[in-house]
């Protein structure tokens, strides 16, 4: 049974920073307000805010599965893949049976968070027949999760602070955090191929807009940083994308043991060659191709290149200094270490 406990603080976004989303976003230019939630202000809609309370009062179950826990952009559908086939058996031929948004519920992620009902539903012509197609990204997330049988595998972009209090004591988690530069690099091109929120200007003004916490769902650093405080609990795995990237047979080895599962070097394996991004970007089942003909045309694809370092073709000097320093900053306010820092950054 859902609890009846408040929800974190919400306020209004300031009118300047309203002002540059309606200019800047095209799915957003006649969203009526945005929303700061929490002490560290995460930016939404206004859409989303009768949905903030269902969230943070929904009933977590001790049958549920696995919370996959990320900032939007931060390998999160890799981790959902990975995790999903560790906890059924390494059964591949159901995995492909089913698309990866039929096998987790997205908590918080529905088109919902990011424009209003009315608005989304125009932008993204939606006729009778699309409603179960499109089910995942028009039903909001707590809907979705009453109406689950168990045991319930679901994924969230939200941070720890707007989700249920008692959820690290019921259920477990798996956390994955990425280098912010790649990060931004990764979100600008997915809201560009969106229709809502459709970002309309060039990487300089969206990386600017990212630092400033200008962005939907940001700031970036306070979402690691709920997660990483949590980090030695016993239900919460800490990983980092770039563990999975220079070692992901080890990383697939610690993630089965958090869950009590073991497999031979000969399954990781071939789990290894599964998820390699090459075999991933044509894996229809985990890709969103079904939502094909309402992408941006010309715009990379949902599951672009999954690089470590991708950001330096799109960073110019300025630009590479301004986020050191802001890295530099907040990774001492945190106290988070990423694998991919240098010293030199970690310890201006």
């Amino acid at each position: 049974m859902a609890s009846n406990r408040n929800c974190p603080e919400i306020r209004e976004n300031g009118e300047e920073e309203s002002t540059e989303l309606r200019r800047l976003f095209k799915g957003l230019e006649n969203c009526p307000g945005f929303v700061r939630v929490g002490p560290a202000g995460y930016l939404f809609s206004v859409a989303f805010e009768p949905e903030i309370k269902s969230i943070y009062n929904m009933e977590v179950r001790a049958t549920d599965i696995i919370y996959v826990a990320t900032f939007p952009r931060s390998g999160t559908t890799w981790t959902q893949e990975m995790v999903w086939l560790l906890l059924n058996d390494l059964d591949y031929a159901k995995a492909a049976s089913l698309n990866l948004v039929d096998r987790y519920i997205n908590v918080g992620i529905s088109i919902w968070g990011l424009a209003s009902r009315a608005k989304g539903a125009k932008i993204l012509k939606f006729k009778e027949e699309d409603k179960r197609k499109y089910k995942q990204i028009i039903t909001p997330g707590c809907e979705l999760l009453a109406a689950a049988s168990d045991p319930r595998f679901i994924k969230t972009h939200l941070p720890m602070c707007m989700l249920p209090p008692n959820l690290i004591e019921t259920a477990k988690i798996v956390y994955v955090a990425r280098d912010p530069r790649d990060v931004v690099v990764s979100l600008y091109h997915f809201y560009r191929l969106m229709p809502v929120p459709q970002f309309t200007g060039d990487f300089k003004t969206f990386w600017n807009m990212f630092v400033r916490d200008n962005v939907i769902r940001t700031p970036y650093f306070a979402h690691i940083k709920e997660a990483w405080e949590l980090r030695n609990h016993p239900n919460m795995l800490f990983l980092f994308y770039e563990e999975l990237k220079n070692d992901l047979s080890n990383t697939i080895k610690r993630t089965a043991k958090f869950f009590n599962k073991e497999y031979t070097d000969e399954q990781i394996s071939v789990l290894c060659n599964h998820l390699n991004i090459n075999n991933f970007r044509h894996n229809d089942s985990v890709s969103l191709n079904f939502l094909a003909d309402v992408f941006i045309p010309g715009e990379e694809p949902f599951i672009r290149k999954g690089k470590v370092g991708g950001w330096r073709d799109y960073f110019d000097d300025e630009m590479t200094v301004e986020c050191e320093q802001w890295m530099a900053k907040k990774l001492k306010e945190t106290g988070i270490r990423f694998p991919v820092f240098s010293n030199d950054v970690t310890k201006k």
